[in-house]
């Protein structure tokens, strides 16, 4: 059997040592990013006395779409897909120390995907893949609550959530949440979701309810208690709810009457008190007059 040449060898461990010294860092797990923030996308690189900017090539990529590019000591961007123009920057001055983490400004759910730094340099070069998520924390639970005939309806609403949440309703603690209707609906511009859900009960009297709306990539879980309490008439045999828990609202047009009705008063105390001041005015002139002819 035919062995190497010491020269071989040698040639062989360098080589091997050579690549199994360059390698690149990037996360390990897929990264998320919040709805409007920055996002930091880590990626370094080994450096030592020999390193040169001049020779150093970042590129990070997401799928074919280049995100941004730096070589001959500087961003190029020519080749830049447009969804990403504006949004990116590396960390120039920390490139001596191997940094090519990458910002990514103002981001949305339409950034999500697997992004790849690549960078080459006059010691070695490697690229290396991670994923990206997008999500958004889902506003406070807006609770609306109206009486029917034998019954009561409840609507709760959130928005300005990514990605889709799970919804669930609870009564006593069992599940009813299939005697629910919910919609769930994608802004067109933000990616943003909006949800509703109704319940309607009937024929029920105390009541203990919970809404739980679950957010699973930011472990977000909101939780309302809603109780109850139904007043029944022996007279009529109707019952009248009343529900702890849920948010009253002033119906618009009530609000604006009541804002121009205060206005209205207020124009009126006015009007009326520089009336009675021009009466005073005018009757310690005719006072002072009487007093002088007298004199």
């Amino acid at each position: 059997m035919k062995q190497d040449s010491p020269i071989q060898q040698v040639k062989g461990k360098r080589q091997r040592s050579f690549y199994a010294e360059f390698e690149i860092t990037v996360p390990r797990d897929t990264v998320t990013g919040f709805y409007s923030e920055a996002l930091i996308l880590r990626c370094s690189f080994p450096v030592d006395s020999s390193w040169d900017l001049q020779s150093t090539v970042i590129t990070w990529q997401r799928g074919l779409d280049v995100v941004h590019s730096f070589y001959y000591s500087q961003d190029q961007l020519d080749r830049q897909n447009r969804h990403f123009v504006n949004r990116t920057s590396l960390f120039i001055q920390e490139m001596a120390r191997g940094n090519a983490s990458l910002r990514l400004d103002k981001v949305s759910p339409q950034d999500a995907g697997v992004y790849t730094c690549s960078i080459s340099t006059n010691t070695g070069s490697q690229k290396k893949s991670f994923g990206v998520k997008i999500a958004a924390f889902y506003s406070e639970p807006r609770l609306l609550f109206s009486l029917l005939t034998d019954g009561v309806n409840l609507l709760v609403t959130s928005d300005g959530g990514y990605p889709s949440p799970t919804l669930q309703w609870l009564m006593q603690n069992s599940d009813i949440t299939n005697r629910t209707q919910t919609h769930i609906a994608q802004d067109t511009q933000t990616g943003l979701y909006v949800v509703s859900s109704w319940l309607n009960l009937t024929g029920v009297s105390n009541s203990s309810l919970t809404f739980i709306l679950h957010n699973k990539p930011l472990g977000q879980d909101i939780r309302r208690d809603i109780q109850l309490y139904s007043d029944k008439s022996e007279k009529q045999g109707e019952s009248a709810y009343r529900c702890h828990g849920c948010f009253i609202y002033i119906p618009v047009i009530l609000l604006l009457l009541l804002l121009i009705v205060m206005s209205l008063l207020s124009v009126f105390i006015t009007r009326r008190s520089r009336r009675e001041q021009t009466k005073q005015n005018g009757f310690t002139e005719i006072k002072s007059k009487f007093l002088m002819e007298n004199v």
